[in-house]
């Protein structure tokens, strides 16, 4: 049976074959994904032991991503299109009893955390809508702002803010057009940042569905790079607009930053 794994502890937290560090304050464990199945699969990450299965049926979510917030430990669970296509809500899942709490209002599409927990942003590729949700320190989660796009988002990456203290701006790249997505998730306030060429056709990256990846260079670096089919594109997140290019890089949807940014 095909699996995709999301774990998420003090070691790495990985979701359909591309992972990024992260640090989670609760003890070490993951989460397994089959393809197919309304599950979630608890593992130690220790041992490597099962722990238990975190039943989705009633729920109808097959899961194909997650995200998690230690603000009021809630897990963010992204569930698989149905057979007409249609995207079910997001569910909610206790971690500390490893309970649904039922739907996430009617969020939808691939969720991803701010590395605050204060920020959950939500990407439905179907409907081209990214959804802004705030999580405040006692875990209320508060409605905040839509975006509405046609940019068909692979892939987003979260940059602290240069203007103000503990705020985040995202970046999302585009699996069908040449643009990037910013916006300061503390105003809504929304641009884009243009020409960056072509993406990798989507066939042409059959790992996962983030065929144009897009990662920020840590907590402290504000640089961010993209690939196009056969370029390499760093982006300023300090003025939010493209730095430079680097050519005759075919295929280079893989990326890492090493060493200071």
């Amino acid at each position: 049976m095909e699996q995709r794994s999301v774990c998420v502890g003090d070691s790495v937290t990985c979701s359909l074959g591309s992972c990024s560090f992260s640090v989670v304050p609760v003890e070490q464990f993951g989460f397994i994904l089959h393809k197919d199945e309304a599950a979630l699969q608890k593992i130690d990450l220790e041992t490597l032991s099962y722990i238990k299965t975190i039943n989705l049926k009633d729920y109808q979510c097959v899961p194909q991503s997650l995200a998690y917030t230690h603000l009021g430990g809630y897990y963010f669970v992204g569930c698989k299109p149905d057979s007409t296509g249609a995207v079910p809500p997001q569910l909610l899942v206790d971690s500390v009893t490893d309970s649904v709490l039922g739907f996430n209002s009617d969020v939808t599409g691939t969720p991803y955390m701010s590395p605050d927990g204060h920020y959950l942003v939500s990407v439905n590729d179907v409907r081209g809508l990214v959804r802004v949700q705030s999580i405040t320190i006692r875990g209320e989660i508060q409605e905040a702002f839509d975006i509405h796009t046609n940019l068909h988002i692979a892939d987003l990456a979260f940059q602290p803010s240069f203007t103000e203290a503990h705020q985040y701006n995202i970046y999302g790249s585009s699996g069908a057009q040449t643009d990037v997505l910013f916006a300061e998730l503390s105003s809504g306030k929304v641009k884009m940042i243009k020409s960056l060429k072509e993406p990798l056709k989507p066939e042409e990256w059959p790992w996962s569905r983030k065929n144009r990846q897009i990662q920020d260079s840590g907590l402290f670096g504000q640089y961010l790079m993209t690939p196009s089919k056969d370029s390499l594109f760093i982006l300023d997140g300090r003025l939010n607009k493209l730095n430079c290019e680097i050519t005759e890089v075919e295929k280079g949807n893989t990326v890492i930053w090493v060493g200071d940014a």
